[in-house]
C-alpha cells in the first residue's frame, strides 16, 4: 500500500504514491497545477536528490523556462506543508531538491481509518462547542488572499495623476499588517493597470480569493473615491463604497477602506488602525511617489529632480518621514551609480536620514527598510538584517523587503537563506519583475549555479544596470567568454564611465565567503574589463 506522510502542524496528509494532499476531512489542499507536479515527483523520490533539468523535463516538458518558476513552486509548497525550517524540502546548492519524509509513514488503510474516526469526533466536537471559533481563531480556515488593483484616476486633467498609486499602496500596507490575509504585492497587482481583464482571470492568476478595485477624483481640495471588493470565484460584489473628503483626510479614507475589506474578509473589525500624523505627511507622500516614478528611469537628470521633491518634503513637512526616507534612498542609488563621492560621506549622510525616518515612524516598514539599505551599503551585514527582519514583520507583503534583506545574506556567505528570502519575494509577488530575477541570479552565480542563474537572467523582461556585469560574470563562468565580451561591450556603450577601476569601487567592503569578490574581479578581467 501506498505510504501516507502526515504533517501534524499543517493538519495534512500525502500520498506518496500520487503526489496528493489533502487535508484530514478528505479535501484536496489548494495548489496551482505545476505545484502538484512538482510536489509528486518529489514525493515519488523521497530522500533522493532531484535535480532542476528533472523538475524542468517532468514538468515543463523540458521547456525554456525561468529558473525563479520552480523556485516558486518549491516555496509553495513549503507554505502549504509549514516548512518554514526548510528540513521537509531541502534545498541542495547547485544540485537540487530533496524530500526528506517526516517519521512515522503510514499504509493508506491505516492512516484512512484512523483519520475517518478522527474527523467525525471533530466535526462532532466542533458542532457541539464552538465550530465558528476553529474557522476564524485556529487556522482551520484558509488564510484569504487578496490583490489590490489601481485605482482608475477620473480627475479633471489639471489634477489627474496628482494622488498617484497612494491610495492603494497605502490599502495594500495596511492589510498586510494583519495575518487574516495574504496580500498579493503591487508590482503584480499594478499589472493589470488599463487591461480590460475579467476578475475571475486575475484571481486565477495571482492566486487570490478577492480583488479590490475602484476610482478616485480630486478637484484640487477634495478626493472621491468609490471602492468595492468582488469575489474572484463567481464575480460576484461583497461590497462597494463611496467616500468624498478633503485631501488632508486621505489616510482616514485609507482607513475606512481597510476596516471594511477586513470585516467583510476577515470577519472580523480591526479598530486599532494606526494613526496618521499631520496633512503634511500626506504631501510628503505624494511627492515620494513622483520621486520613485522618476527615479525607475535611471538617469543623473531625473535622479536629480527626485532629489530635489525629497528635500521639499524635508523642508516643508520636517515631521514626516517620508522625506527622509527618500532622500536616503537616492544617495544610496547615487553611490551605485558613481554621480556623488566621495562615497564614505555620502553613506553617513544616507545614515543619519535614516535614522531620523526611524525616530519620526518607528513602526513605518520603510524606515527599517531604508536603514537597512544604508547599512548592507556601509558592510554593516548583520544589523542590516536585522533591519530587514522587522520591516518584513510589518509588512511581508512587499517584495523589497525580501530582496533587501537577499543582499546582506548573500554578501555575508548566507547564501541558503538569501534564496530563500528571494523565494518569499516571488511568493508574496507572483508577476515578480526584474529586480528579484537579477538578484536570483546574483545568488545562483555566487553558488556557481550559472546555468540556472543564466535563465533568471533570460526571464528578464529587458536588461538594465547591474543585471548587465551579472551576465558577463555568468556568461565568464560557463566559459561562453566570447559573449561575455559583447556584453560588457553593449554595457560600455551606455555606460563608458564602467572600467575596472569603478567596479572595483562598486565592490562591498567584505564579500564572503573568501575569494567571492576576486572571482568577480576575474571574471570581468577576462570579458576585457579594463
Amino acid at each position: 500500500m501506498a505510504k501516507i506522510y502526515e504533517f501534524e502542524e499543517a493538519g495534512l496528509l500525502l500520498n506518496a504514491e500520487t503526489g496528493q494532499l489533502t487535508t484530514r476531512l478528505g479535501e484536496d489542499a489548494e495548489l496551482r497545477p505545476q505545484t502538484r507536479e512538482v510536489l509528486a515527483i518529489l514525493a515519488g523520490a523521497p530522500g533522493e536528490i532531484v535535480s532542476k533539468a528533472a523538475f524542468t523535463e517532468a514538468v515543463w516538458d523540458g521547456r525554456e523556462v525561468g529558473g525563479d518558476s520552480l523556485v516558486q513552486c518549491i516555496a509553495e509548497i513549503r507554505a502549504a506543508l509549514g516548512d518554514d525550517g526548510r528540513t521537509i524540502i531541502r534545498t541542495v546548492p547547485r544540485k537540487g531538491y530533496q524530500f526528506v519524509p517526516p517519521s512515522g509513514a503510514e499504509t493508506a488503510g491505516a492512516a484512512s481509518r484512523r483519520w475517518v474516526l478522527v474527523a467525525a469526533a471533530l466535526v462532532v466536537g466542533l458542532v457541539a462547542v464552538a465550530g465558528w471559533v476553529f474557522f476564524a481563531d485556529s487556522g482551520g480556515k484558509r488564510v484569504n488572499a487578496i490583490a489590490v488593483l489601481p485605482l482608475d484616476d477620473l480627475s479633471p486633467e489639471p489634477h489627474r495623476g496628482y494622488l498617484s498609486d497612494a491610495l492603494s499602496e497605502g490599502v495594500i500596507t495596511e492589510l498586510a499588517r494583519f495575518p487574516h490575509f495574504r496580500v498579493v504585492a503591487r508590482n503584480s497587482s499594478f499589472q493589470f493597470r488599463d487591461r480590460p481583464t475579467d476578475i475571475r482571470e486575475i484571481g486565477e492568476t495571482l492566486g487570490v480569493d478577492y480583488v479590490v478595485e475602484g476610482s478616485q477624483q480630486y478637484d484640487g481640495e477634495r478626493i472621491k473615491v468609490t471602492v468595492q471588493l468582488i469575489e474572484t470565484e463567481n464575480g460576484s460584489h461583497v461590497f462597494a463604497d463611496q467616500f468624498e473628503r478633503d485631501l488632508d483626510d486621505l489616510f482616514v479614507v485609507q482607513n475606512m477602506i481597510v476596516r471594511q475589506i477586513s470585516s467583510a474578509v476577515g470577519e472580523t473589525m480591526m479598530i486599532d488602525m494606526p494613526t496618521r500624523t499631520s496633512p503634511g505627511d500626506v504631501d510628503a507622500r505624494l511627492r515620494g511617489l513622483q520621486a520613485r516614478k522618476l527615479a525607475s528611469q535611471l538617469s543623473f537628470e531625473n535622479w536629480q529632480k527626485a532629489l530635489a521633491l525629497e528635500e521639499q518634503s524635508i523642508r516643508e513637512e520636517p515631521d514626516s518621514a517620508w522625506g527622509y526616507i527618500g532622500k536616503s534612498l537616492m544617495l544610496g542609488t547615487a553611490t551605485g551609480m558613481n554621480w556623488l563621492g566621495p562615497k564614505d560621506e555620502v553613506l553617513r549622510e544616507a545614515t543619519e536620514l535614516a535614522r531620523t525616518a526611524m525616530e519620526l515612524a518607528p513602526d513605518n516598514y520603510m524606515s527599517h527598510h531604508t536603514l537597512g539599505r544604508v547599512l548592507t551599503r556601509q558592510g554593516k551585514f548583520e544589523e542590516a538584517i536585522l533591519q530587514f527582519e522587522r520591516a518584513s514583520e510589518i509588512n511581508p507583503s512587499d517584495p523589497i523587503v525580501w530582496i533587501g534583506m537577499a543582499g546582506p545574506l548573500r554578501l555575508s556567505g548566507q547564501t541558503e537563506r538569501s534564496m530563500e528570502v528571494l523565494e518569499q519575494a516571488a511568493l508574496v509577488d507572483p508577476m515578480h519583475g526584474d529586480w528579484l530575477r537579477a538578484e536570483m541570479a546574483l545568488t545562483q552565480w555566487q553558488t556557481g549555479d550559472c546555468e540556472d542563474g543564466l535563465s533568471s537572467l533570460d526571464s528578464m523582461a529587458r536588461m538594465t544596470g547591474y543585471s548587465y556585469p551579472i551576465r558577463v560574470s555568468m556568461l565568464v563562468c560557463l566559459d561562453r567568454v566570447a559573449e561575455a565580451r559583447d556584453v560588457l561591450r553593449e554595457y560600455r556603450e551606455t555606460r563608458p564611465d564602467y572600467t575596472m577601476e569603478a567596479a572595483r569601487n562598486l565592490l562591498p567592503a567584505t564579500w564572503a565567503p573568501e575569494g567571492t569578490a576576486e572571482r568577480w574581479i576575474a571574471g570581468l578581467e577576462t570579458a576585457g574589463l579594463e
